[in-house]
């Protein structure tokens, strides 16, 4: 079977050592019964608010039509692209130009966003089928004739060659107009819950958070640099020795910050001079900003918990390396600060986050992800409508609501295979991939996602079982997309 959609702690500012997840509570989830509590009788209020809500918005799947694409490199390129701007129907051009590459009957998705500098992006994007990897070509700035009618005619890109590169052509060749449909009311329903649930006026981090982490330090200040050097002379903390090897350094310093609470504690209490340092240092961080995880914490033990999540907020951990577990250590601390202050906006987006693995990383490779969990326990112990919930943030539309949130469809399944309630949700996915009233991108999409549900199952049984009801479902799919889904094999 195929899958589809492709604890550390940072000591050294030049390495990354990988670490087993955030242990658990002795409820076994990563929160504790008093915060469960918290968070559950916000959920009640939310459901409660969920029913009275206005359900008639109609939600509009995302643009998307037939298209073939062709790709073409070299001298003929230069001359193919003057054929296409003059629109050469299709099986003219493939007759001309038979050394080009082609693919026929692809299901092709216009996406309109903003960039991370917020220029205007328009994207056609071909739908990832059997493996296969799909086909993007990408405009900004003035491509407006490219949100008119489109059918039978070419959308192009066209690299102009150099002394290291080949001149390069790609195009999709719009075979009927772009449709969007409404979403039948069922799961219109599945994305204002989650709507409901997910606030949408707010974000994790502010707009001027610092990237912080293994390769970003953070912007040193006075009163918190004198504190923390406080903290190290008062502790005893380790120094490395000239000669000392690094496994002998690591062990002593991990049995230092097994005791440094403890004599920090003790500080606290008994030391004024840590004290006038302590509130000194709050002030400064509060004012401008910095501080790290350990300073962060005593805010939240001896100054406030409230102002160590508004710390948090303002600090974007990017990972150092695949293993670099510390962006969900982060996002974990901000999720349960935000559920002991009655945060729930930030909770949920902070849970989401860690669920969807949706992290910046200065490279993430797949070997590291598999210690990644998903913890979807936390939300259905919360009374959370969990199945609506995650396929709500599983589908996409042209007209969500602004700061909507959107899952990872490898994640979000892998965290499915860890659900309760497995039968219900195979037969809801199952239904969806079947539905003729759903639009066939977000069938195509859901199809992917019972795909890594049912590969991240541990009973090899039911994989089996699931196989040939996702097979017998996907012969409902129109045949240009079934015919192109090998069938998946038992067992595999």
């Amino acid at each position: 079977m195929k899958q589809i959609f492709i604890l550390l702690i940072s000591i050294s500012s030049f390495n990354c050592f990988g670490q087993n997840e955030f242990g658990k509570q002795s409820n076994e989830l990563i929160y504790s019964d008093h915060t469960v509590k918290q968070l559950k009788f916000i959920v009640d209020s939310l459901n409660l608010k969920f029913k009275s809500c206005d359900l008639n918005k109609i939600y509009i799947a995302k643009s998307q039509t037939l298209a073939n694409y062709i790709s073409l490199s070299g001298e003929q390129a230069k001359e193919a692209k003057k054929d296409l701007d003059a629109n050469i129907s299709f099986d003219n051009f493939i007759k001309k130009y038979a050394a080009s590459e082609i693919e026929k009957d692809l299901l092709i998705v216009r996406f309109k966003y903003k960039n991370y500098k917020d220029t205007p992006i328009l994207e056609f994007n071909s739908v990832e089928l059997n493996g296969k990897h799909n086909h993007r070509i990408t405009f900004t700035g003035d491509y407006a004739k490219y949100e008119t009618p489109l059918k039978q005619s070419w959308i192009i890109n066209y690299e102009p060659g150099s002394k290291s590169s080949e001149t390069f052509l790609n195009a999709f060749y719009i075979k009927d107009s772009f449709k969007q449909s409404p979403l039948p009311v069922t799961y219109a329903k599945m994305i204002q819950y989650s709507d409901c649930m997910v606030d949408t006026s707010t974000q994790v981090f502010y707009q001027k958070a610092a990237k912080t982490g293994v390769r970003f330090s953070n912007k040193k200040y006075k009163k918190i640099g004198e504190f923390e050097n406080y903290i190290t002379q008062k502790t005893l903390r380790p120094a490395f020795s000239e000669g000392e090897d690094d496994e002998t350094f690591y062990k002593k310093l991990e049995e230092w910050r097994v005791i440094r609470r403890l004599k920090i504690d003790s500080l606290y209490k008994k030391d004024l001079h840590f004290v006038s340092l302590f509130n000194e240092a709050v002030k400064e961080a509060v004012e401008n900003g910095g501080g790290g995880d350990d300073f962060e914490e005593l805010v939240g033990l001896y100054y406030a918990k409230k102002t160590a999540l508004e710390l948090k907020r303002n600090r974007i951990v990017v990972g150092g390396c695949s293993m670099d577990n510390s962006p969900r250590i982060h996002a974990m601390n901000i999720a349960k600060l935000s559920a002991e202050t009655a945060k729930w906006e930030i909770f949920l987006r902070a849970h989401l986050d860690i669920m969807n693995d949706r992290f910046d990383r200065m490279s993430d490779g797949s070997y590291a992800q598999s210690g990644r969990k998903t913890y979807i326990k936390e939300l259905e112990v919360l009374d959370i409508n969990v199945l609506d919930l995650l396929l709500g943030i599983s589908l996409r539309v042209e007209n969500a609501s602004n700061n909507h949130y959107y899952g990872n469809i490898g994640r979000l399944g892998r965290a499915l295979s860890e659900t309760k309630n497995a039968s219900l949700i195979e037969e809801k996915m199952l239904s969806m991939i079947i539905d003729h009233d759903l639009d066939d991108y977000n069938r195509i999409l859901i199809y992917y996602l019972f795909l890594n549900y049912n590969y991240n199952l541990s009973d090899k049984k039911l994989q089996s079982a699931n196989v040939e009801k996702l097979n017998k479902a996907v012969k409902t799919l129109p045949n240009y997309l079934a015919s192109k889904l090998v069938p998946e094999e038992k067992g595999k």
